[in-house]
């Protein structure tokens, strides 16, 4: 190669490094600047999102207004709340809450939680004695219920002393119902009511949860069940097909003591008291139905004993034999 060659060689040379060494320098600089723009949106989307939390707008504002909210629902508690089924008496005062019954008192740490669907009252440590979580219901009421293993359970409903007489009164829900009964083939039959004393049965009759139902299969043929519950027990768990004659029989009894003149009978109140549900459906969708609740349950509007009576010509016992 001539001496001009070798020039013209590594000039060409020199250029496609020069060239080279350009792009790459052009590669870096668009590099840097990628990852400049992108450190800048993230510190921008930090900035955003500390300012976010700084300003109280965003997950932490929520829980903020939350906090707010619950707070107001604590003001709102402060003071004394009755029991309408005792004596027991609620006293709020700041964060603590004192359970007073007759002269006996105790004073617990609360906290507030919505716990999305209710909104309730429960000791800051887990613990309200025997009472349970307290819900604060949409009515403005308060109520709970006590924890006891083995026996029956008392259900508070709290509210202002000024609404205490209110809760009690009994309200009349009764509906227009046909005072007649043509139809003597029932369909199906239930009475559930609880013997406290209250209704005048024999003695031999224990006291407990009643359940009494026949129904009529599809073959035809009818099956009873009778149940009395106690507290934590069972005291008698009847359940057998009947004949048609039983059933008959039930219908001509129900139609001898009137029980028809009391239909769509409903009457209630607030208190805490074991309800009675009479049901009777007949084959030409005639109805009777009788429910009462609260202290409304303390009489019954039909004669219950001699109903119960005709059960026993079935069953055989009443509960403790």
């Amino acid at each position: 190669m001539t001496k001009n060659g070798r020039r013209w060689t590594a000039c060409i040379l020199a250029a496609l490094l020069l060239a080279f060494f350009l792009a790459s320098c052009s590669l870096l600089r668009l590099s840097g600047g990628e990852g400049t723009e992108g450190s800048g949106t993230e510190s921008a989307a930090e900035t955003e999102d500390t300012g976010t939390e700084e300003n109280g707008t965003g997950d932490a504002g929520t829980d903020g207004r939350e906090t707010e909210d619950l707070s107001m629902v604590l003001e709102s508690l402060q003071g004394e709340w009755f029991d309408i089924n005792s004596k027991t008496i609620l006293s709020f005062r700041g964060d603590e809450m004192t359970v007073r019954f007759g002269s006996w008192s105790e004073t617990y740490k609360i906290v507030l939680e919505d716990t999305g669907y209710a909104l309730r009252i429960r000791g800051a440590d887990g613990d309200l004695g025997e009472m349970s979580d307290i819900a604060v219901n949409e009515d403005g009421s308060l109520s709970a219920y006590e924890r006891v293993l083995d026996g029956p359970s008392r259900d508070y409903r709290f509210v202002r002393e000024d609404a205490v007489a209110g809760e009690k009164e009994l309200t009349d829900l009764s509906t227009d119902m046909p005072k007649t009964i043509e139809s003597r083939e029932i369909r199906e039959f239930i009475l559930d009511f609880a013997n406290t004393g209250t209704y005048g049965l024999d003695s031999g009759w224990a006291e407990g949860r009643y359940y009494w139902k026949i129904e009529k299969n599809d073959d035809g043929t009818y099956y009873m069940e009778f149940e009395i519950l106690g507290d934590s027990y069972v005291i008698m768990d009847f359940a057998e097909i009947v004949d048609e004659e039983y059933v008959k029989g039930l219908a001509d009894l129900i139609a001898e003591k009137n029980v028809a003149e009391n239909n769509g009978y409903h009457w209630k109140n607030n208190v805490q008291a074991e309800a009675i549900y009479l049901y009777v459906k007949y084959e030409s969708k005639e109805k009777i139905v009788i429910h009462a609740e609260g202290d409304a349950a303390k009489t019954c509007p039909f004669d219950l004993p001699a109903l119960l009576e005709y059960a026993y010509g079935k069953t055989g016992q009443k509960g403790w034999e």
